[in-house]
């Protein structure tokens, strides 16, 4: 019987594919595509027979407008003064704010000074020791400490922040100190600010990461204590980002309060008593749901620089003596009698006061701790004893102030009493500095990208832990209905597992472990922590992908296993398992997408067989390329014995489908269209009809890569990409690709820092060079035409090895108009590539006077201006999604899969930190160099987008991504989960909604409630967000996704279900403005309730 070509082929075509010099190879005629570029964009819509135009009440290109703030820091920061006279002194405390503090105090009759002290004590969830080493060795003593003390001085206060700690103390906790804990929250002397499972990095943490962690604390608190946190304590995140307040405000939290921000902020929030401030979003109209956030006015929480601006007058009111202990407070241990009372208390009270000169209100904040603090029983009695007495003397005299221990509730209760206006400020802290000890500003954006392996392995597992918290929350709800339970009881047992690798993705977004700035064997730790979370999660996901697949739901079928094709080693190291066609003949697929929109996108693996076709669940053979696999490990090379299947998937909304992989005869003459031409520098001349693919040496010269969509120009030399044309426009747009190393400052440059050696002998300098390429190879197929180069450079402990792929896909969605690039980049053993920082660089033609624009934990985007003083390292700031540069033309956008750090560093220059490797430690706690790196695979999509004509947006529109780019960086952050089958038919496909949600809308998360809460309890969380992207650039593919539609809506097949809107973490009920339950305002991020019934 005879087969018919995929009509995808028919129509689509491959267009040129590939030109090599004057080799040009057409594989199909391309059809005749209409530019969007000379539509009228209204000409775009068409109604379906049932559809009329009223009841498509949704719009995905509604322009969000921006509102300005009293404080916009993105304009701010290049006004500010960076180098200014004090820095050698590093206090910005000088005589104008010191004559402000004598004019203001005599007035403190009329507005009193008012001052909270409030002792805590900061622990890190590991950084020089294990989070258990650390729990053994101090932490669980200074609980146990916190809980008796409190008990005993009853007028004195706490916090406490890290759910991690807390929910360790509680497993082992003895029956009357849990009670005495209870005691102590329900009195208000004891406060658990933020609530989140860790102190959250604000730079490297993509919006799941940080919204789960703050679920997962919050949920603990909740189930546990029935605490509801109102005020957020951040202070040793390493500046601090737009997103968090965002989410603190839509979990219930109005209060928060920050610290390590550039020093020339400080300075300028204070002069003008700025450091209280409503930190709202750019598209909200003011600050009336934003949180009010205290900036903390001097350098950290430690004692030393809390009580006010002078740190050796403040230390002398650190009380901690223990025996055995040497250390600059100690040294300055002056214990309060009778004799020292009044000269103590006034020179404390004095610096108070300096504090309170800094707000217009008089309230002061004064932290009382420092890292680990209160370890000892007896400092809680030295300190209280001391305090209390300065206390009492101060307030029983006509000092017209009042000083007691508290919270941070009391502070702002105290604020918000005498203050009721605010400034509004739209923004965020980066990149943050602190002052050397020579008086030079100190970057802390190193951390951006120290570690990149782990920072992708986080977002693996983020990904991954979605993918499972949907299948299983689903798969639990449908086996509710089984009156006899054991399906249920079966997904029950894997509940307490779920939870453990929540916990462990939550742990790793601790400000000292994503960033990369914990000790070599602790960020190990956390690394085993990561793999084992991945593991559970993919068991998880298999059972419930199982379950879900079943026709028969009454028990577990033990006959349908599914399987992962990717497994990770011991060492954390990736690899896909290679499908055995030649003994098997057929494998069956099952694909998940756990995106709420069809999807088309293709899917790779591995097979030991080229005579494979692809059928999808009709039985309809679909688009597939196959390749020989190329091994870049030891001696690089094409793998004859190995092959890469790649095919293309379409999928629906949130959906199980099936595919069958069997043999077949790809020397069929109806196959030879779908062959593919690889060429390289070593490949065998070979046309053996047999194979699906012709190998053939590499020709001289110039390599042209070109679908539909996009043609690539590559350096005749070099072979890296030259120039990029979007045939939507037509436009050639320079866009240089080159691999540049910056020299790392010796002790300036480390895990946290990022200081660039200007000394003449050192200098920045390409990676490799063309006499360092090993290999060049060039696929050209009906699926993917493809260019990969390997560099093999020599250094002191072996070769380093680059490997760099640009392929372009030839489908019909959103993958066509992306140029897909990857970078596995292995500097090989220390000290290969020693103080060395490798950037990808884009040189483009671009007009963007050195504006770009960068996101902000996925949740919105932030514009970038370059600040002269700042200097590189002060102008290199944090992506997790994308970063952008655009003129009138064009915009040129660059989605990543992990977070790193970008710049801007000449007009059209657009360049992301790949990998560094600094030998020496930057003083900044850690104690070591940062000489681990690995093997990584960084993978990106690189888009040129032309102006379209038709849409004019307004000057006060909300920057954004693209609908194009929201879609690609959706898709790259959550893969699609592919598992083999061992039941020898495809299963049917499986819907788990009933219609797709339109294209702007993202289901962040929907992740069950433990099974013990009693019914009719909520069964599950749902986390749904709306983007608001820019819609003024061209796409070919997506013009069916941005028409007018109808008000999205969420149903479960075969699932009733109750929504509940609610906070952000399912804290406190909510009611939305409309009577549409799921119609979401631009931008917004929406909780509900769910219990399935």
């Amino acid at each position: 019987m005879a087969r018919m070509l995929p009509k995808r082929l028919l129509v689509l075509g491959l267009v040129c594919t590939l030109v090599v010099c004057t080799l040009y190879y057409l594989l199909t005629l391309s059809p005749s595509i209409p530019s969007p570029l000379s539509s009228n964009r209204n000409m775009l819509y068409s109604l379906s027979p049932n559809t009329t135009p009223s009841s498509l009440s949704h719009e995905s290109c509604s322009s969000l407008k921006k509102y300005p703030a009293d404080i916009e820091t993105a304009d701010m920061f290049p006004t500010l003064e960076l180098e200014p006279d004090w820095m050698e002194r590093r206090e910005y405390w000088g005589s104008q704010m010191e004559d402000r503090f004598q004019r203001r105090k005599p007035l403190w009759p009329q507005l009193p000074l008012r001052v909270i002290v409030m002792p805590h004590s900061h622990n890190d969830p590991g950084w020089l020791k294990t989070v258990e080493g650390y729990f053994a060795t101090a932490t669980k003593n200074i609980i146990n400490n916190m809980v008796d003390k409190l008990t005993e001085h009853r007028n004195m206060t706490f916090i406490w922040t890290e759910m991690s700690y807390l929910s360790m103390w509680w497993e082992v906790a003895q029956p009357d100190m849990r009670e005495k804990l209870r005691s102590l929250l329900d009195s208000g002397r004891l406060e658990i600010p933020t609530g989140g499972w860790v102190m959250t990095d604000e730079a490297n943490v993509e919006l799941f990461s940080m919204v789960e962690q703050l679920v997962e604390g919050h949920s603990f608190l909740r189930s546990t204590l029935n605490v509801k946190p109102l005020s957020s304590w951040s202070v040793d995140s390493f500046g601090h980002g737009g997103t968090f307040p965002h989410l603190l405000a839509k979990s219930g939290i109005s209060n928060m309060v920050i610290m390590r921000v550039h020093y020339a902020w400080k300075e300028w929030l204070a002069r003008y008593q700025q450091g209280d401030f409503l930190w709202k979003q750019s598209w909200e109209p003011d600050g009336s749901s934003a949180p009010l956030c205290h900036n903390f006015p001097y350098d950290i929480y430690s004692i030393k620089h809390s009580c006010g601006p002078h740190p050796q007058t403040c230390l002398g009111f650190d009380f901690r003596h223990v025996a055995g202990e040497y250390n600059e407070f100690s040294l300055h241990y002056t214990p309060i009698d009778k004799g020292n009372l009044q000269n103590r208390a006034e020179l404390l009270l004095e610096q108070y006061g300096r504090t309170g000169s800094l707000l217009p209100h008089n309230v002061v904040l004064v932290p009382l701790g420092d890292d680990f603090r209160y370890n000892n029983a007896a400092e809680f009695d030295q300190q209280y004893s001391n305090y209390i007495q300065l206390m009492e003397f101060i307030n029983s005299h006509e000092y017209h102030a009042k000083v007691t221990f508290g919270t941070l509730s009391d502070y702002f209760s105290e604020v918000r009493a005498r203050m009721s206006k605010f400034n509004t400020l739209t923004g965020d802290f980066f990149v943050y500095s602190d002052i050397f000890s020579e008086g030079r500003p100190a970057y802390w954006s190193g951390y951006f990208s120290t570690r990149p392996f782990l920072k992708q392995l986080s977002r693996h597992l983020a990904s991954q832990l979605r993918s499972t918290e949907i299948l299983y929350t689903i798969a639990v709800g449908l086996a509710r209905k089984v009156k006899s339970g054991l399906p249920l009881g079966i997904m029950h047992s894997s509940y307490d597992q779920l939870v453990e690798a929540r916990r462990h993705l939550g742990l790793f977004q601790h400000h000292d472990a994503i960033t990369g700035t914990s000790k070599a064997f602790v960020m190990s730790d956390y690394q085993q922590k990561l793999l084992s979370g991945l593991s559970t999660v993919k068991r998880i996901t298999e059972m419930s992908a199982q379950y879900l697949l079943q026709q028969d739901k009454e028990d577990m079928d033990k006959t349908l296993v599914l399987k992962h094709l990717e497994w990770r080693e011991d060492g954390g190291e990736a690899h896909g398992r290679v499908l055995d066609m030649i003994v098997s003949k057929s494998e069956i697929l099952v694909v998940f997408n756990s995106l709420v929109q069809d999807r088309e996108e293709v899917v790779s693996l591995m097979i030991n067989s080229a005579s494979v076709c692809v059928k999808d669940s009709t039985g309809t053979i679909i688009d597939s390329q196959i390749t020989p696999t190329y091994n870049t490990t030891g001696t690089a090379r094409l793998d004859l014995g190995v092959f890469d299947l790649v095919f293309v998937a379409t999928i629906p909304a949130l959906s199980l489908a099936s595919f069958t992989l069997s043999s077949c005869d790809r020397g069929d003459p109806l196959h030879q269209a779908t062959r593919s031409r690889v060429f390289c520098l070593r490949c065998p001349n070979s046309e053996q009809t047999k194979n699906p693919f012709t190998l053939a040496s590499l020709p001289t010269g110039a390599v042209q890569l070109e679908n539909h969509v996009y043609t690539l120009l590559f350096d005749p030399v070099t072979k890296l990409l030259r120039n990029v044309t979007n045939k939507l426009s037509g436009h050639i747009v320079p866009l240089d690709m080159e691999f540049t190393a910056y020299p790392s400052t010796p002790f300036r440059s480390g895990a946290y820092l990022f200081s660039v050696e200007e000394s003449s002998l050192v200098e920045s300098g390409p990676v490799f060079t063309s006499t360092d390429l090993m290999d060049v190879v060039i696929v050209s197929g009906p699926v993917f035409a493809q260019l990969m180069l390997v560099w093999k450079v020599a250094g002191e402990a072996g070769d380093s090895t680059f490997v760099t792929r640009y392929r372009l896909y030839h489908t019909t969605g959103p993958t066509s108009e992306g140029v897909q690039v990857e970078n596995m980049f292995d500097f090989g053993p220390s000290p290969n590539m020693r103080d060395r920082e490798l950037v990808m660089r884009l040189k483009t033609g671009v007009r963007s006077n050195r504006r770009f624009y960068t996101d902000q934990s996925g949740l919105g985007v932030i514009k970038r201006e370059w600040a002269e003083q700042a200097g590189l390292e002060g102008n290199h700031f944090p992506i997790t999604q994308a970063a952008y540069l655009q003129d009138e033309q064009h915009r040129v956008t660059l989605l990543v899969d992990h977070a790193t750090g970008a710049s801007s560093v000449e007009e059209g220059w657009l360049e992301v930190m790949v990998d560094r490797r600094t030998v020496y430690d930057d003083a900044r706690g850690m104690g070591e160099g940062v000489l681990d790196s690995r093997a990584t695979t960084h993978k990106y999509w690189l888009m040129v987008e032309p102006k379209d004509p038709s849409y004019t947006p307004s000057p006060d529109t909300l920057p954004s991504l693209s609908p194009l780019a929201t879609i690609l960086s959706r898709q790259l952050d959550n893969p699609l989960t592919v598992l083999q089958s061992s039941s020898p038919d495809p299963p049917p496909q499986v819907h788990l909604i009933d219609s797709a949600l339109p294209c702007d809308h993202h289901l962040l998360n929907l992740r069950s409630w433990t099974p013990r809460q009693p019914s009719p309890s909520p069964s599950a969380l749902l986390l749904l967000q709306r983007h608001a992207p820019d819609c003024s650039w061209a796409s070919l593919s997506l013009s069916e996704s941005l028409r007018p539609a109808p008000a999205p809506h969420l149903h479960f097949t075969r699932l009733p279900a109750i929504f509940h809107p609610t906070s952000l973490t399912g804290n406190f009920p909510t009611e939305r403005e409309t009577g549409d339950l799921f119609k979401l305002a631009p931008m917004e991020v929406a909780s509900y309730n769910v219990t399935f019934s």
